[in-house]
C-alpha cells in the first residue's frame, strides 16, 4: 500500500490530518516485554512508508522513550504525521472518583509542565495535540483546567487537545462533549468490548466529535494465538492481567466470535475492519511493535468496512454473550493501581 492510496480524515475542528489507521506506541516505549529500538524505528519508518498519517504516544510509554524514538523517526523520514501525546493524571490517580476536584488531578502547573516535557522530547514548538490521559464527570464546575489548554494554544504551544477515557468508563467525558468544548475523544472499542458504542458514540456523532477508537485488537487477543496455557513473558503487563479465569475467559470468547462470523483473512484486519466499519470511528490507533504487525494493520485498509450483516450479527453475539466481566485491556482494576513510573526526561 502506497501512499497515495491512503484513507485520509480530519481530526477535531483543528482538522488534523490522519489516516484511518494510526500507529500506537505504547509497546513501542515498553511494557509489553523485550523491545529494541531499532525494532522500532523501523516499524516506525515503515508505517511512515506506508502512509500512515496518526501516531499516538505518551510520556509514560517508555518514560518518554517512546515520543523520543516517534521524533527520531520522524526527523529521518520526509512524511510529517500528526502525533498526539497525552497528559497524564497527577500522582498516576487513573479514573478517579465522580466528586474528586479536577485540580487534584490536572491542575495548571502540571498541564503546563507535560506540555513542555513533550514538546522537549518530541523536538517540535507545537503539538498536534494533547489528550487527557483520564477524564471524571463533574470537571465542568471548574474550568481552570480549560484555560490553561486555551493559554497553550494562544501561546502556540498546542493545535488542539481532547480526552482519553477510561475503558470502563466511556461516558465519562460525555458533559464535556454536551458543552462543546472537546471535539476529539479516544475510547476503548473491539469486537470484545463495545461499550462506547452504546451511549458515547450516538453523542459523538450528534455533535460532530472525532473518536479514535483504541485497543481494537483487546491487547493482542484479536491477533495473536492465545491459549488458556499460555504465559506472557517477564516485563509484559498482561502478565498480571490475562490469566486465569480473564485469560480463560478471553480465549473463549475469540474461539466463538471465531466460530460464528469465520473472517476470510488474518484475524487482526478483520478485527479492524469491525471498528472502522462503525460511522462514528474516525480512525483507529493499534499498538505495533515490528514491521510484520505495520503491514498487517495497515494492509486492513484495502478491505473497507465490513458488510451491516456482519457488523449486527459480531454487536448482537457481543450483547447477549460478551457484555458481562468486560475485560480488554489494563481496566477497571489496573487503574485503581497507583502507578509510580519514573519521571520522563
Amino acid at each position: 500500500m502506497g501512499q497515495e492510496n491512503i484513507e485520509t480524515v480530519r481530526l477535531g475542528r483543528a482538522n488534523l490530518l490522519s489516516s484511518r489507521i494510526g500507529i500506537g506506541t505504547w509497546a513501542i516505549g515498553g511494557g509489553w516485554g523485550p523491545q529494541e529500538d531499532t525494532q522500532s524505528l523501523e516499524a516506525l519508518h515503515l508505517a511512515l512508508s506506508m502512509g500512515c498519517l496518526l501516531i499516538d504516544t505518551s510520556p509514560l510509554y517508555g518514560n518518554g522513550r517512546a515520543e523520543r524514538l516517534v521524533a527520531q523517526a520522524i526527523r529521518e523520514h520526509e512524511r510529517q504525521p500528526t502525533v498526539l501525546t497525552k497528559i497524564h493524571p497527577l500522582d498516576y490517580r487513573w479514573a478517579p472518583a465522580p466528586g474528586t476536584p479536577v485540580s487534584s488531578i490536572y491542575p495548571s502547573k502540571h498541564i503546563l509542565d507535560q506540555v513542555e516535557g513533550s514538546l522537549y522530547r518530541l523536538r517540535v514548538d507545537c503539538l498536534d495535540g494533547v489528550l487527557f490521559q483520564t477524564w471524571c464527570p463533574g470537571w465542568l464546575d471548574d474550568l481552570t483546567w480549560y484555560e490553561t489548554i486555551m493559554h497553550l494554544q494562544k501561546q502556540g504551544k498546542i493545535r488542539t487537545f481532547g480526552i482519553a477515557v477510561s475503558d470502563h468508563r466511556s461516558d465519562d467525558a460525555n458533559d464535556v462533549i454536551e458543552a462543546g468544548l472537546v471535539d476529539i475523544i479516544e475510547a476503548s472499542y473491539s469486537m470484545l468490548d463495545q461499550r462506547a458504542a452504546f451511549r458515547l458514540f450516538p453523542l459523538a456523532e450528534r455533535h460532530h466529535v472525532s473518536v479514535i477508537a483504541r485497543s481494537p485488537l483487546a491487547s493482542g487477543a484479536l491477533a495473536e494465538d492465545w491459549h488458556e496455557e499460555m504465559r506472557f513473558q517477564k516485563g509484559d503487563w498482561r502478565r498480571r492481567v490475562f490469566r486465569g479465569e480473564v485469560l480463560r475467559r478471553t480465549v473463549s470468547r475469540v474461539a466463538r466470535l471465531k466460530s460464528e462470523v469465520h473472517p476470510t483473512q488474518p484475524l487482526a484486519q478483520f478485527a479492524l475492519r469491525f471498528c472502522l466499519s462503525h460511522p462514528a470511528v474516525s480512525t483507529v490507533i493499534v499498538g505495533v511493535q515490528n514491521r510484520e504487525h505495520v503491514s498487517c494493520n495497515l494492509e486492513a485498509l484495502k478491505f473497507g468496512p465490513l458488510s451491516q450483516a456482519t457488523v449486527d450479527q459480531i454487536t448482537t453475539l457481543w450483547q447477549e454473550e460478551f457484555s458481562k466481566d468486560v475485560r480488554t485491556s489494563i481496566g477497571k482494576e489496573g487503574e485503581d493501581e497507583v502507578r509510580h513510573p519514573q519521571s520522563a526526561a
